[in-house]
């Protein structure tokens, strides 16, 4: 009798057990991902460089924009802006000024956004790919924003893994009196 109740006791302890659990073998709904974020693909060509430069800029994400300048990376500006901000570019603007840039850039509460509009791509060295592209950039706290343009010469190169970045980006003022990405640089640098 006691060993009767003892097993009628466990079955019933076994029984609420399994009723109280999740089923390990049920599919479960799957979470909507966050809205706005990054599209950042695969680097590997300098198109899907492009496209992560464009959309770490729209998000703000420090990382992804870093990750698609090489290491050693060269930022050359305007000329004008050499004179204008020759304290900021006395020394060579490289991937760490860069960082430096982009952690005062990316400001929380403000906006970002950029287009890039292209020439044909030519084949620098086999390799090597560059890019001549007219920038604007849009970005401040909504209501003031301001705006950038100018011209870059991206210079890309695959690595030996096929990963592509930019190694080096010569600035370009396409308008007298426009701001260019150089003179955004040395005032958030």
């Amino acid at each position: 009798m006691k060993r009767s109740i003892f097993v009628i006791f466990g079955a019933a302890l076994a029984v609420i057990s399994l009723l109280s659990c999740n089923n390990p073998f049920s599919t479960r709904t799957p979470q909507t991902p966050p809205q706005g974020g990054a599209v950042i693909l695969p680097p590997t060509s300098p198109e899907k460089v492009l496209n992560n430069l464009v959309e770490s800029v729209r998000t703000k994400s420090i990382q992804d924009y870093l990750d698609v300048f090489s290491d050693p990376f060269t930022f050359s500006p305007d000329p004008l802006d050499s004179l204008e901000y020759e304290q900021e570019f006395r020394s060579s603007w490289n991937r760490d000024r860069e960082s430096a840039f982009v952690m005062n850039f990316f400001i929380p509460d403000s906006t970002f956004t950029i287009s890039l509009y292209t020439y044909s791509p030519p084949i620098y060295n086999p390799g090597d790919r560059m890019y001549k592209y007219w920038y604007k950039l849009t970005f401040g706290k909504e209501g003031s924003e301001e705006v950038t343009r100018g011209e870059a010469w991206l210079y890309f190169r695959e690595n030996s893994e096929g990963k592509w970045s930019i190694y080096l980006w010569v600035d370009h003022q396409v308008q007298s009196g426009t701001r260019t990405w150089g003179a955004v640089r040395a005032r958030y640098s």
